[in-house]
């Protein structure tokens, strides 16, 4: 049986297969993720299916576009679907009630892609992270020479990939210019961690490094760091995560955490010029 491991903030998933028909292959920013054996928080099994026939179970959420979760048994179902493959789904995961154990099916014209492909990957990390493990943020993170970690938060459009390439050398690294997990330490310190989920720039790797400063983009004539208000943080951090709002559970401890993150870490609007000038501004600030 072949195992690949992956490890994505710190949360280990094994990928076990001995259906020969599954090639098992990484795409390039997840390979960056493959560690050697360990003891997974995560089993997954794969197999080959001729064809996968829809579930009739209670929908639990529906994207509208490429997936949809349904209970099965005492745990969940997701079926992801696309308009390029004529049978849907294409691809069909079920796990046990916490997310720990599961098995893919893939059909014949995704047996030769990478198992976890968009959107598997990312709602099985969402659903592990809303289970008590931290949270993920639309952001970009860098990590200066001096080992902190600074988060720029923002939708689509907000300048996240620009704020990573206005770093350049001034950068150690750069985790993801689009998406970043945060975990909470045994001690209460906050950390950010590398997704291979990236945006226009291309940037991921992992990495982690404890948090300096959460700054909230907005582009403006001038460059500028401006406090916020306890709850305004909060707020606008919510906005900017992936919640499970079908799970109320889970969107209680993201509201909780985001509370504890702008409690122990400053979390600041930060006004951008789309210049290198900002870098000096925060690497200073830091300081």
């Amino acid at each position: 049986m072949r195992s690949d491991f992956l490890r994505i903030a710190g949360i280990t998933i094994a990928v076990r297969c001995e259906d020969e028909r599954v090639l098992c292959e990484w795409s390039g920013a997840t390979r960056r993720f493959l560690v050697p054996p360990a003891t997974p928080d995560v089993d997954l099994t794969l197999r080959a299916a001729d064809s996968i026939a829809p579930s009739e179970g209670e929908v639990v959420f529906d994207s509208g576009a490429v997936w949809r979760m349904l209970r099965d048994g005492n745990g969940f179902r997701i079926e992801c679907t696309s308009d390029a493959f004529e049978r849907n789904p294409y691809k069909v995961a079920t796990f046990n009630a916490d997310f720990t154990r599961g098995e893919v099916l893939l059909t014949p014209p995704v047996l030769h892609l990478s198992p976890l492909d968009y959107p598997l990957d990312e709602v099985l990390v969402a659903q592990l992270l809303g289970r008590g493990r931290g949270v993920e943020l639309h952001s970009a993170g860098i990590i200066d020479h001096a080992g902190r970690g600074h988060l720029f938060v923002g939708m689509s459009g907000a300048g996240k990939s620009t704020t990573a390439r206005l770093w350049g050398a001034a950068a150690a690294g750069i985790v993801s210019d689009d998406r970043v997990i945060v975990r909470e330490q045994e001690d209460g310190a906050m950390w950010m961690h590398g997704t291979p989920w990236h945006g226009e720039a291309e940037l991921s790797m992992a990495a982690s490094a404890p948090l300096a400063g959460v700054y909230l983009l907005v582009q403006s004539p001038v460059n500028a760091i401006r406090s916020l208000p306890h709850a305004a943080a909060v707020a606008r951090l919510f906005t900017c995560t992936f919640p499970l709002f079908s799970n109320a559970g889970a969107l209680e401890f993201t509201l909780a955490f985001l509370e504890r993150l702008a409690g122990r870490v400053p979390v600041r609007e930060l006004c951008f010029t789309r210049d290198a000038s900002v870098v000096e501004l925060i690497r200073t600030e830091a300081a």
